[in-house]
């Protein structure tokens, strides 16, 4: 048995999926609200006899892996893996000393976060430590949470720890928490910082950010871990792991500069929010965040460094398809500051956060002098740069209309200037969307899909429905195909087993299957055997006369073009099949 079987096996899909959502009984089957888009009227159904999932409302649907692949934001790999812990199977890996170097490496951070951890709690040279935490408001609750801790005053205390728990110089040294000096003698990078355990997505500690606890100290005042085999601090935004699940609930996310930002903000009741740790916004931390929301509210702070960094942002993530606002922080306040200082303000700035345009306006005039014509042409040539790639024209016509009035410039004269700024860029590709666009369910589709449904619920009646319909005679592809694919299965089976026939089938027909069968589930919770039978006949017949028509008014069009070129064989042996639909017709 391979490990994704033995895994389906071990995990109950209702229970894993109750982890995530509220589910609740709906005859044989379990329904929610769907965590995927927003929805009032619930239309997420999991099957616990099928182990399956789907949405009527946005159409997502699979197994439990695929569940977990979009809950949790990740590929099918790390899926299994959260999978494959959670049912106690193991892995078997193509490269199983990397994945040993790898697993090694996290379970010497998981050991030194719990002693940095328990230095700071518990250890009388970090009483100044905590003195300090308490100053910053930070609640032995919060403290907890995130595994705050202190790096003692030490060259080697860590590593000395580590060692006794028989982890290596070498691994020490890979996951970065020490580093050789020149006498070719490891210590203890870190060494007198409040510590602030990184984490992954899933919660894995990656690598640390240490604050210097010396008030003399010439070097900066925080420090990341650096880049590892498990740490690269382009691929992680700081506590993403604990407000992953509240920024898809609020569908926003607030980014601020600082793990101490995020740690404050998430203590005062706004947990959709994450951080950069001190480093610039990348494509990776972006792609990473898209995962759970195309919206974000950029709060750094309102110096100079966090005004450039709040310009880049916004470039960054507009370009990459994300909705931007701007947070504006007083001057000389970080988020930190403010929400100790004055947490109601806090909250009127997040929802008074304006327009990532209306902040780029403000940021370039607020550096010139439009009264002067030089001024006033860079600030056009700036703001017509952006303006000219708003993808929406209601949008791009307010700005060019705010625009000629700040300026005094006709909108005519600056319609030319964004044409000619447009006619120097060479237009990018489309992206190909992966989903395709959904397109109104037609009456005959919907009937298809119904009367399938019936079929893979009640399979006792797939042989007397396939002498009464072929499958050319289903007008919507995907169920004829499944339909052949069905009927070829229960001709050489002589029985029905869903789990089974699931497994022939390509992935895009698994995912079809899948929201049919529910479907059937949804549609016969009142319905009786007799009605049923007497449905899947109305259906049945329904097909087939939508079928007849059809053929006859293409046979129409085929006599009308054999009389034009006078041909009588062709006349009558297509009038021969035309008078053959009508007789069948007569039927219905």
């Amino acid at each position: 048995m391979s490990s994704i079987e033995e895994i389906k096996q071990k995990l109950d899909i209702v229970d894993l999926i109750q982890e995530y959502i509220k589910t609740q009984p709906a005859g044989m089957n379990f329904r929610a609200l769907c965590p995927f888009h927003n929805e009032k009227t619930p239309s997420f159904v999991i099957s616990p006899d099928k182990q399956i999932w789907h949405c009527f409302g946005c159409s997502a649907g699979g197994d439990v892996f695929e569940f977990v692949k979009r809950i949790e934001g990740v590929e099918f790999p790390e899926a299994l893996r959260i999978l494959a812990k959670r049912a106690n199977v193991k892995l078997e890996y193509k490269n199983p000393e990397l994945h040993n170097q790898k697993t090694r490496l996290l379970d010497l951070l998981k050991e030194l976060t719990n002693y940095y951890h328990q230095t700071l709690l518990n250890d009388d040279d970090a009483k100044f430590v905590r003195e300090y935490l308490k100053k910053r408001d930070l609640s032995d609750e919060t403290i907890n949470t995130y595994q705050l801790g202190y790096a003692k005053d030490s060259w080697q205390d860590a590593i000395n720890h580590l060692l006794s728990k028989k982890y290596s110089l070498r691994e020490i040294e890979q996951a970065g928490v020490s580093k050789t000096g020149d006498k070719n003698k490891a210590y203890d990078r870190l060494r007198n910082r409040l510590i602030f355990p990184i984490r992954d997505i899933h919660g894995n500690v990656a690598g640390f950010t240490g604050r210097i606890m010396a008030t003399e100290f010439d070097g900066g005042k925080y420090i990341n871990s650096p880049t590892s085999p498990i740490y690269n601090k382009s691929d992680i935004l700081y506590n993403l792991d604990l407000a992953k699940q509240e920024i898809r609930k609020k569908d926003y996310a607030i980014l601020v500069e600082g793990n101490v930002d995020a740690i404050s903000s998430y203590q005062a009741g706004t947990t959709n929010v994450i951080a950069v740790s001190g480093t610039s916004l990348t494509d990776n931390q972006i792609k990473l965040l898209k995962r759970f929301t195309q919206n974000v509210m950029i709060a750094f702070d309102a110096d100079v460094a966090g005004t450039q960094a709040n310009l880049r942002g916004i470039d960054l993530m507009w370009q990459a398809g994300l909705n931007v606002k701007v947070v504006h922080l007083p001057e000389d306040l970080d988020p930190d500051d403010l929400i100790r200082s004055d947490l109601s303000k806090w909250k009127e700035l997040l929802r008074t956060a304006e327009n990532f345009m209306d902040y780029i306006f403000k940021v370039t005039l607020d550096e010139l002098d439009i009264s002067r014509i030089d001024h006033k042409k860079k600030a056009a040539a700036k703001l017509l740069k952006v303006i000219s790639k708003l993808g929406d024209p209601v949008e791009q016509s307010h700005y060019l209309k705010k625009l000629s009035g700040i300026l005094n410039v006709s909108e005519d004269a600056l319609t030319k200037k964004i044409e000619q700024l447009k006619s120097k860029i060479k237009p990018k590709k489309e992206e190909v969307s992966a989903e395709e666009p959904k397109v109104p369910i037609s009456q005959e589709q919907s009937v298809a899909e119904s009367l399938l449904a019936l079929l893979i619920k009640y399979p006792e009646n797939i042989k007397e429905i396939e002498s009464k319909l072929k499958a050319e005679e289903i007008p919507y592809l995907p169920v004829q195909k499944l339909y052949k694919d069905l009927i070829i299965y229960y001709n050489n089976k002589h029985n029905f087993e869903f789990k089974e026939f699931r497994t022939s089938l390509e992935e895009k027909e698994k995912d079809y299957l899948n929201q049919l069968s529910l479907l059937a589930d949804e549609e016969v919770l009142e319905e009786t055997s007799h009605e049923i039978d007497r449905e899947i006949v109305q259906l049945t017949k329904r097909l087939k006369e939508s079928y007849i028509k059809n053929r006859l008014r293409q046979l129409e069009i085929e006599i009308k073009k054999a009389q034009d070129k006078n041909d009588k064989d062709e006349v009558n042996k297509l009038s021969q099949d035309f008078n053959n639909f009508t007789d069948q017709l007569k039927d219905f």
